[in-house]
């Protein structure tokens, strides 16, 4: 049960002798936008890379050496409507150094880096800010090189023309970021740090007590609970669609249908399996016909985003192919809702999907993020209920959830040179 450490501000522990490991996580999490979003991504490169104590990444590496190679990281997430900035650190557990309390270490290492940033005069350090967002901007440069990525992107513009978060990549938004200043990114730091939701997440083998009085040392304050509202309803629109031509061997085909079942709302699970048959899984329709049988695509798969209620097609083509591979994923969703998939294919999906869900129990990571998940959502599901609640899914359901499948996007990344 998730302990309130002050208004707004959760302590969560996952007691477990299961690792050899402690993971803590750190989040600061309130209502997204494009700016705040891309605020979070320069964060997380200046925060992961220097603070007022480890004043370069060297420094920050031979702390986390002496801390018998503790990792360290700052990433950013998204989860509908909300976005969070992630400060995690992993160490191995006490019992296996000595006796050493490495659990206090970590946590004051922390806070040193979550609350004292390299800063001059009420702004991010002027150098290394300069560094770290030419950095970051190089990097998005860079991404247009990967195709899928690109193609991916471009599809999520199209998709999400009226919600620019979330046609905004995780990576952010160049031109967004190019406009921020050291002295505005550290102003909003501070509001960051003093009005966001804040979950603290550990998992190992700790003890609640030690981490509250560790904890009571960062003087955490209450904060005006901001709204927590997660899922995006995004309404139906006119099919849109586009092609673009670039040099490259490789075309990519994106599609985007709007799918209206929402993370643990009703029929769930139902959508889970859908597309695990869809696309979602090595055994399915889509890889099975469009990559296998009929040699059409280098790759098919299928992802659904329960957050937003949206199902993700990409797959890679030669460019003559374009029409056939339309037609013939058109054809399995069709399949789908006719039931026309085998008993055997239709209980491995099943298998397969029970597997997946299994494994993440081996995760600490998985862990730690499935317990942030869950406040935010304030609800659980137990390991034993989701496998339950996937192995009552029947065909039926199935074919009933690929009839409100909806198309509504399509991109096209055409291969000039392809023969």
């Amino acid at each position: 049960m998730p302990k309130q450490l002050a208004k707004g501000v959760w302590l969560n522990v996952i007691p477990t002798t299961q690792f050899k490991t402690i993971s803590m996580t750190v989040d600061f999490i309130a209502p997204g936008n494009v700016q705040e979003l891309s605020n979070r991504i320069l964060l997380a490169q200046l925060l992961e890379t220097s603070s007022a104590e480890y004043s370069t990444q060297t420094k920050l590496a031979q702390k986390l050496s002496m801390m018998y190679g503790a990792s360290y990281g700052v990433n950013v997430f998204r989860y509908g409507l909300q976005e969070g900035l992630r400060f995690s650190s992993t160490i191995i557990n006490d019992h296996f150094i000595g006796g050493e309390s490495l659990l206090s270490e970590m946590i004051a290492f922390l806070r040193s880096v979550i609350y004292r940033p390299l800063v001059n005069d009420g702004a991010f350090e002027s150098v290394t800010f300069a560094r770290q967002k030419q950095n970051l901007m190089a990097y998005l440069k860079s991404l247009n090189d990967d195709k899928q990525y690109y193609a991916e992107q471009q599809l999520s513009q199209l998709y999400f023309k009226n919600e620019p978060f979330f046609a905004t990549s995780l990576y952010g938004d160049a031109e967004t970021i190019n406009g921020i200043g050291a002295e505005t990114l550290y102003a909003t730091y501070q509001q960051l740090l003093a009005t966001n939701q804040v979950q603290i997440t550990v998992a190992g083998d700790v003890s609640e007590a030690d981490l509250v009085a560790d904890l009571a040392k960062w003087q955490l304050e209450d904060r005006q609970i901001q709204s927590s509202e997660i899922i995006y309803r995004r309404p139906v629109s006119e099919m849109v669609a586009k092609t673009e031509g670039q040099p490259l061997q490789q075309s990519k085909l994106n599609i985007a249908y709007k799918l209206p079942v929402y993370y643990r709302e009703a029929d769930f699970y139902k959508a889970l399996v859908f597309n695990g048959l869809f696309g979602g899984t090595p055994i399915s329709m889509l890889f099975k016909n469009v990559r296998e049988k009929n040699s059409l695509a280098y790759y098919a798969s299928s992802r659904f985003d329960g957050f937003t209620g949206t199902l993700l097609v990409q797959t890679g083509i030669d460019q003559s192919n374009e029409a056939a591979v339309k037609t013939i994923i058109a054809q399995q969703l069709d399949a789908i809702i006719k039931g026309q998939f085998s008993d055997e294919v239709f209980d491995q999906v099943i298998a397969s999907l029970i597997n997946g869900r299994e494994s993440r129990l081996d995760s600490q990571r998985a862990l730690v993020n499935q317990a942030m998940l869950d406040q935010l959502l304030n609800s659980s599901v137990s390991a034993t209920d989701w496998v339950n609640q996937i192995k009552q899914v029947t065909r039926e359901d199935v074919s009933a959830i690929a009839k409100r499948v909806q198309l509504q996007a399509v991109y096209f990344l055409k291969g000039e040179d392809a023969k």
